[in-house]
């Protein structure tokens, strides 16, 4: 299995989800501490009704991600395996790290810098999922850019400072920051941005 298949799982043409690429992936992170949880408990950590919880399960059962028993749903090591080999890292930066008064999430997508153009897209993507914004930063010459020639570590050092507390960061990675008044919805932003670019 390779990154692409939660790609491949929201067709382009067809039904309507009323869930994005993130969400199955979030519904992975809820499973990765390998407890059994039920449908329930899932929908509501992950944010979604369970109607289209179940959708989503079947389609991970199908791949082999995930193992259901009546005492409820467990990730598989193929469904470990898959989120550890995603070039995806997340992490809370807080309240008003680059927004006033919301809070902020920023995903690293590794290696993919060279795919984000002026971060319109990924704000774009961010707010369709929930969000109220986002911010796409690349790394070149090693310091945080937003495009095309925004230095965040001559404009806010101690942005740029927590960045690379967090993340470890190479050449040619993109960081997207999702604003949004909660946190779940900042990482909604954030992470269906980045899917965007997988």
């Amino acid at each position: 299995v390779c990154s692409s298949d939660l790609q491949l799982f929201l067709p382009r043409y067809g039904p309507v989800h009323r869930f994005g690429n993130h969400h199955v992936y979030r519904t992975l992170m809820v499973l990765s501490d390998q407890k059994r949880k039920g449908r329930k408990q899932i929908a509501d950590a992950v944010g979604i009704g369970e109607g289209s919880m179940r959708t989503i399960i079947e389609y991970l059962r199908g791949l082999d991600m995930i193992d259901i028993r009546q005492t409820g749903v467990k990730i598989t090591r193929h469904g470990n395996a898959f989120l550890s080999d995603l070039p995806i890292k997340m992490a809370d930066i807080g309240h008003g790290s680059i927004a006033l008064g919301k809070e902020c999430v920023a995903v690293q997508m590794s290696n993919n810098g060279d795919k984000i153009k002026l971060g319109v897209e990924q704000r774009d993507s961010a707010i369709m999922a929930g969000a109220e914004g986002a911010t796409t930063l690349v790394v070149r010459d090693g310091k945080l850019t937003v495009p095309p020639d925004y230095v965040i570590d001559e404009h806010d050092p101690e942005l740029a400072r927590l960045l690379h507390e967090k993340f470890n960061l190479r050449e040619g990675d993109a960081i997207i920051i999702g604003t949004a008044s909660t946190v779940s919805k900042a990482e909604d932003g954030a992470l269906a941005a980045a899917f965007d670019l997988l």
